[in-house]
């Protein structure tokens, strides 16, 4: 009923539920931190990044010689890995992490999925790791900044869910609220005026074919409700050097807390 109300509503006040919408993609909410997460903070070694319009927290955990990067997805942070971090510098990994602009401990300043990606490729500049692990939506900031970027690249990459086009998340929010196709249209033109970009063209699926990865890794859960296994998929079959493991059991978040899946992290990460 209420997305019924709210689509007739975008019919008269389109203006308004295009601004409403663009303010979801653009800033993240908030969630509270749980008690697991205080504790693999403590452990960190942090400092500030400055970053465009304000500092960007940075983590490190020292394990060993060879270098990890986290890349948490949109609404997340580096805490989500905490589990995983645990395993990592068990296994003999430095791990690297850090919380996007208005993400986790990080300042909170207006942000875009974009600033994301342009962070994502300075921390890849950076660290310079080995090998990253991403979850969610750091699959497309990171597979966007080894595509514009080809002096960037990864030895491996697992990918903890993958979505593949970035016109899906435009529909998800748009179906959140019950908007209208003609403001979601308009949602897009306001997108790519501001970003001078072709949403289109934003597909994982294509940036996996220009990018400097030897060897990649894909698990998604078959029954996730927040990103279907199906974009996976796609990536997969444009991603001849890539393995997809479909696991069971999890969903979209308890995926990176699961003891059976970081075990094929780390295996594949020592193969």
């Amino acid at each position: 009923m209420m997305k019924s109300v709210i689509t007739l509503l975008s019919f008269i006040f389109p203006d308004f539920f295009v601004k409403k919408a663009y303010q979801q993609l653009t800033r993240p909410k908030f969630y509270p931190y749980r008690a697991h997460e205080k504790d693999i903070l403590e452990d960190a070694i942090t400092a500030d990044l400055a970053f465009k319009k304000g500092n960007i927290k940075t983590y490190k955990w020292l394990g060993g010689l060879q270098k990890i990067l986290l890349i948490h997805g949109w609404e997340g942070r580096v805490t989500h890995f905490s589990v995983l971090i645990q395993h990592l510098i068990k296994a003999g990994y430095t791990v690297y992490g850090f919380d996007a602009p208005s993400h986790g401990l990080s300042d909170k300043v207006e942000t875009s999925l974009f600033d994301f990606i342009d962070l994502v490729g300075e921390m890849i500049e950076v660290v310079q790791p080995k090998i990253a692990i991403s979850h969610s939506f750091g699959a497309v900031a990171t597979t966007y900044s080894l595509a514009k970027n080809s002096e960037l690249k990864l030895d491996k990459y697992v990918l903890i869910t993958c979505p593949d086009k970035f016109r899906e998340r435009i529909d998800a929010v748009a179906s959140d609220f019950g908007l209208a196709k003609g403001v979601v249209d308009r949602l897009i033109i306001k997108i790519e005026r501001d970003f001078n970009l072709d949403v289109g063209r934003l597909n994982v699926s294509e940036f996996v074919k220009k990018i400097k990865v030897r060897k990649a890794y894909i698990l998604h859960d078959q029954d996730d409700r927040q990103l279907p296994l199906s974009q996976s998929v796609q990536v997969h079959e444009n991603w001849p050097n890539s393995d997809l493991e479909v696991v069971r059991g999890t969903g979209h978040f308890k995926i990176l807390q699961d003891e059976e899946v970081i075990a094929k992290i780390l295996k594949f990460s020592a193969s």
